[in-house]
């Protein structure tokens, strides 16, 4: 009798490991053709059927890495222990997390996959080099012709990454927006127009796509089409919602820019504002007037730029192309601001650029903008805020506006608002100069201070152009931690 219960509990034992088997290949078939949420399901009744069955716990922490739920997937790695592919799974939840230095700690093997997360880790922490090295003879998989193509556009190459791209929806995708950042905007609406109705079920697909297509359209003055776009992207994403994502730290120094204003108006005297005197400092409408034409002007000369390279006007604010059209943007802002000041303000020249011999500060001045670049790569990481276009041009650029901005702008803003003039010349730098608002500041703060020091603004035009020098001799992979 014994032994007929034994038997009986084996057979019982080998009926429910062959029920996890049946469902593990049928959840592996479900997964390999992209339907996660079936391929969930199937592999959670094979763990109804065994619980500690390994593959089944295996694929549904894959599954869940993919889905971006990462505490779901480390309850399985968990439940899953001591596994060959534990290390494998261990790095993909790393990366989830945005920790991808972790990941170069794991022992790794050298497999096409743990290549390929040590790759994707790599390029995380922006030492592209290292990761092409890495990615270049693996298996061509969707995800590794992604990440190349992702590396090639890194490193200033989207041609070879549309070479490396294959034909699945999201490479499809990809190969629309490296089409339209090489300037080949047509082909790129040609080609998302007829990918989008596959990714009616893909929203974050289609997103993406949406977006390429309004600045494809827009770029090229379509706004028929670009409008259209635009209705359909603000189904899916919250645009207002988007554009306070990034323009906060502006919009925060604006609202400060003005509070002070308002606060300098209220103290001025009546009195003060009919006074005589010989040669009258410009008041602060003059001074904003002139920013303004100066600043609306180099737009116009970054648009036509934008359309004379890429076929598209709105390339100073599109990725990979905003980096190709920032410095000389940067450069003709500052020319037409010194060469204005040289036409307004000439008989102030002298008292705003201060005297010749500090000139010679500027050899301090340039590594100490050097070191501030770097200490500010150090921190930015932490919460994603965007640096200075680090190109000889844009700092020549910066060296011919500080002329304005801390020689003739602390004049007029000191004449009218006394004290409060310190706060508004930093403030009024880092909103009229498009770029990283938060580091716009601090330098013009840095600069502001310096500058009373010397006496003059000539050591801080040559700092900028010793700090550009210098960064122009680093090689990429330093430029990047800047």
């Amino acid at each position: 009798m014994r032994l007929i219960w034994g038997l009986g509990f084996l057979l019982g034992l080998l009926s429910l490991a062959q029920g996890a088997e049946d469902y593990y290949a049928r959840c592996a078939r479900l997964y390999a053709q992209g339907a996660l949420e079936s391929a969930q399901a199937t592999c959670e009744l094979a763990l109804v059927s065994d619980p500690t069955h390994r593959p089944s716990l295996r694929l549904l922490a894959r599954i869940h890495l993919e889905k971006g739920e990462a505490a779901r997937a480390e309850g399985y790695l968990e439940r899953l222990g001591e596994d060959p592919e534990a290390p494998l799974l261990q790095a993909r939840l790393l990366l989830v997390r945005g920790r991808p230095g972790e990941v170069l700690k794991l022992p790794l093997t050298q497999s096409p996959e743990g290549r390929l997360l040590r790759a994707r880790a790599l390029e995380a922490l922006r030492r592209y080099e290292e990761a092409l090295g890495e990615a270049q003879g693996l298996p061509p998989t969707p995800e590794v012709r992604l990440l190349l193509s992702r590396l090639h556009l890194a490193l200033g190459n989207p041609e070879l990454g549309l070479v490396a791209l294959g034909f699945t929806l999201e490479e499809q995708l990809e190969r629309g927006r490296l089409l339209f950042l090489t300037g080949r905007p047509q082909e790129t609406a040609a080609l998302l127009e007829d990918l989008l109705p596959q990714l009616a079920t893909r929203p974050e697909l289609q997103r993406q796509a949406l977006s390429t297509l309004v600045l494809a359209y827009l770029g090229q003055g379509d706004l028929a089409r670009g409008r259209a776009a635009l209705a359909q992207l603000s189904g899916l994403e919250n645009l207002p919602g988007l554009l306070l994502s990034y323009a906060w730290p502006w919009l925060l120094a604006l609202l400060a820019f003005l509070v002070l204003s308002l606060l300098g108006e209220s103290r001025i005297e009546p009195l003060r504002t009919v006074e005589l005197v010989d040669n009258p400092m410009p008041g602060p409408g003059s001074l904003y007037l002139f920013l303004l034409l100066a600043l609306l002007l180099a737009l116009g000369f970054a648009a036509f730029l934008g359309q004379t390279l890429f076929a598209n006007a709105l390339a100073l604010v599109t990725p990979y192309q905003r980096d190709q059209i920032l410095p000389s943007f940067y450069l003709a802002y500052g020319l037409l601001l010194f060469l204005g000041l040289l036409l307004w303000q000439r008989r102030r020249l002298p008292q705003v650029l201060g005297p010749l011999e500090g000139f010679v500060e500027g050899f301090w001045v340039g590594p100490a903008l050097v070191l501030l670049l770097f200490a500010y790569g150090a921190a930015r990481d932490s919460v994603s805020l965007p640096t200075l276009p680090l190109n000889l041009l844009a700092f020549l650029g910066l060296a011919l506006m500080e002329p304005f901005f801390r020689g003739l702008a602390p004049l007029v803003l000191r004449e009218r608002y006394r004290d409060l003039a310190p706060y508004l010349v930093p403030l009024l730098f880092a909103l009229a100069v498009p770029g990283p608002t938060l580091l716009l500041f601090l330098l013009g703060a840095g600069l502001l201070l310096v500058k009373e020091r010397m006496g003059g603004v000539l050591g801080l035009s040559l700092g900028w152009v010793v700090a550009g020098v210098v960064l122009s001799l680093l090689p990429a992979p330093w430029l990047r931690l800047l």
